[in-house]
């Protein structure tokens, strides 16, 4: 860079300021990044270089002096009375031990630091007066923020009172675990919606939204680490996370205390090491000085605090080639492109395929056969495509065509209005048949025990079956028409057939596959309306009356029952012997019908690896054992089960007295 010329500097810094300008934007305001994180460090870095090499040329506008992003004027604009700053970032350890040697001289001692996990999530500010809260508040640009109170009400972690009447303000990270953000992409990518980059552009998707039921679903939690005015007994960091805690905020148990270099260099190897199991995404490990009183004498630069730092991980990503790219029809007809490349391990696994979401995200990239790619993982969960390495592309790549013709059925792709997904409108599609009538035997809806993918394929192509009505039309001499499927096969699925007839009314309902109707909300449907016809016969307003069901399942469902088809389809149900009505009780009558035993009228919670159960079928177990499974642990948790790999809950419990128990100890109490 020495022997850059003025001008020329000049030139790169004005290139550079426009496109990390660009960048900025669509990562802070519009919450759609066009870049990954690395790409943005690396083109930062390179302006703060060439601004320390070429002072004269440093501006009030340029981004190295700015916060965050742009206001919404949608929202209204909240002004910080103490700015929310950035945090510095270093990318290796010799530059963390160059932030401490400058914290030591300044300071003229030994420090410590309190060191945190890096959350990947947005900043958010919380104000109490007399002990309720009265504003949430985004960072915005640093200096004024948007209020999102509505939102933050309906994210369960955020105490809406606390048991003190402080008047006060808190501030934290608002962040999304890392199994909602896979369930709402692949949710959002099965509608034909653009898919959320990362956990943090979800989470800030999801608390941004002019219509705060839509945050109420998003499954958005918070980690609360700063305290703006702290009471005067609290001197310290850690101190500070101690009582936020004791009030009922989610914090991060995971910070420790630390005065020595090479134990938080330890502290690093750990959590890189960590980062895949835990189920919130980090991005890198923040010290803090521990001492508020120093974190004052240190001060603030334009930008970032003096006392702290952020130590970024570096992007964990692995080479490979793509050698195919694979087109699926799924269950509304979203037709999506996914990579087939060379295996490679990545984050724990191994990865050969990355989906690609839509036409669009692949123009966008560029991917062609025999391209090799950057493949790393979105919030740590999912495969992703990051770049393509052109000085490796084959000088015959062409690039992708995009299909124009079902690969299921052959009809006609349409581009819907207002969806980036392709999508075959085919009613008599068979991908869309087999993914649909595979979810309707799946265990959350008709629960019809080995009727999976493989059978529903051969039954579709056996020409045995249209829809999930034909299944209960389905003899002994069809089904000896399948592959491999002898008599005790053929039993069992006609028993599970006709097994499913006698289910309550909402696991039909789920079957459906109607658009944001859920198993839990098609529960509270059922529970409402009694039976089929009266669900049918519903208008809007009746079902969005229903507790946390809302305008947007309401009016998918009516719409959906508006159908002649749908109608048609479920008179022939009813014809064949399928329930129509709601055989379940009241939640408080369920309750009440539960012999007593060790969990029931407990709250738990689930953490770590668990070895005898998934999650999802011990929090099952659990709960027909009149137990409220939640996914966070505060004063009024009454156990915590905990299998290997047990994180901050672990760590939270046991400073808040919690009774722990293995997952062995857990389930000799279940039996």
């Amino acid at each position: 860079m020495a022997d850059l010329t003025l001008d020329e500097a000049r030139k790169e810094v004005a290139a550079l300021r426009d496109k990390l300008d660009e960048w900025a934007n669509a990562y802070y305001t519009k919450d759609t990044p066009e870049v990954e994180d690395n790409v943005y460090d690396k083109n930062y870095n390179r302006l703060v270089q060439l601004e320390q090499e070429f002072p004269q040329l440093v501006s009030q506008d340029s981004i190295t002096q700015k916060v965050g992003g742009q206001i919404d004027n949608q929202f209204t604009k909240v002004t910080h009375e103490i700015p929310m700053l950035s945090m510095g970032d270093v990318f290796s350890k010799e530059e963390l031990q160059e932030f401490d040697d400058r914290v030591r001289k300044q300071i003229g001692h030994e420090v410590a630091y309190n060191v945190e996990l890096k959350i990947d999530g947005l900043s958010i500010a919380l104000e109490y007066t007399d002990g309720k809260l009265t504003r949430a508040s985004t960072r915005g640009n640093g200096q004024v923020g948007e209020d999102v109170t509505p939102n933050a009400k309906f994210i369960s972690d955020i105490p809406q009172t606390l048991p003190e009447k402080l008047t006060t303000e808190v501030r934290g990270e608002c962040y999304m675990g890392k199994e909602p953000f896979a369930k709402l992409n692949a949710e959002r990518d099965e509608k034909g919606e653009s898919v959320f980059a990362n956990p943090r552009n979800a989470a800030a998707g999801s608390l941004r939204q002019l219509d705060a039921s839509i945050t109420k679903h998003r499954h958005l939690s918070t980690f609360i680490y700063t305290w703006v005015n702290p009471p005067q007994e609290i001197t310290s960091q850690h101190q500070a996370i101690e009582k936020m805690t004791q009030l009922g905020f989610h914090t991060n148990q995971t910070g420790r205390r630390i005065a020595k270099m090479s134990e938080i260099f330890a502290f690093i190897d750990e959590y890189t090491a960590k980062r895949n199991s835990l189920d919130y995404g980090i991005d890198g490990i923040v010290l803090k000085v521990d001492d508020l009183n120093l974190q004052q004498d240190l001060g603030n630069t334009v930008k970032v605090p003096r006392w702290e730092i952020a130590y970024k991980f570096p992007p964990e990503e692995q080479q490979t080639v793509v050698y195919e790219i694979k087109w699926t029809v799924g269950r509304t007809g979203v037709v999506t492109p996914t990579a087939i490349m060379d295996p490679v391990q990545l984050a724990g696994t191994t990865v050969s395929h990355a989906v690609l979401h839509n036409a669009d995200l692949l123009r966008q990239k560029d991917v062609r056969i025999g391209d090799t790619v950057m493949l790393h993982k979105a919030g740590d969960i999912i495969p992703e495509i990051s770049e393509v390495v052109l000085a490796k592309r084959p000088k015959d790549a062409q690039p992708y065509p995009i299909p124009t013709s079902c690969p299921s059925c052959g009809e006609k792709l349409i581009h819907l209005k207002d969806e980036v997904a392709l999508r075959c409108v085919n009613p008599s599609c068979p991908a869309q048949i087999e993914e649909g009538i595979t979810h309707f035997a799946s265990r959350p809806a008709m629960n019809i025990d080995g009727l999976g993918p493989k059978i529903v394929r051969q039954l579709i192509k056996n020409d045995l079956v249209h829809n999930v009505a034909d299944l209960y039309h389905l003899q002994a001499a069809d089904l000896e028409k399948l592959d491999h499927f002898k008599d005790k096969a053929i039993s069992n699925l006609l028993n599970a057939i006709n097994n499913s007839k006698s289910n309550s009314v909402e696991l039909l309902l789920t079957g459906l596959g109607i658009d944001h109707v859920g198993a839990k909300a098609a529960r509270l449907i059922a529970q409402k309306f009694k039976n089929m016809a009266k669900i049918m016969s519903a208008d809007v307003q009746e079902v969005a009356s229903i507790a946390t069901i809302g305008m947007t399942i309401a009016e998918s469902l009516t719409t959906y029952f508006a159908q002649s088809e749908v109608v048609e389809l479920v008179n022939e149900l009813k014809t064949s012997g399928v329930n129509m009505d709601y055989l379940g009780k009241s939640p408080e009558a369920v309750a009440a019908d539960i012999p007593d035993n060790d969990f029931k009228g407990k709250t738990v919670v689930l953490t770590g690896t668990l070895a005898h159960y998934t999650r999802s079928q011990f929090t099952q177990k659990l709960q027909s054992l009149g137990a409220k499974v939640t996914g966070s642990v505060s004063g009024k948790t009454d156990y915590v089960i905990y299998g290997q790999d047990a994180g901050s809950k672990f760590t939270k419990a046991q400073k808040l007295g919690v009774q722990l128990l293995t997952e062995e100890e857990a389930i000799a109490k279940v039996k």
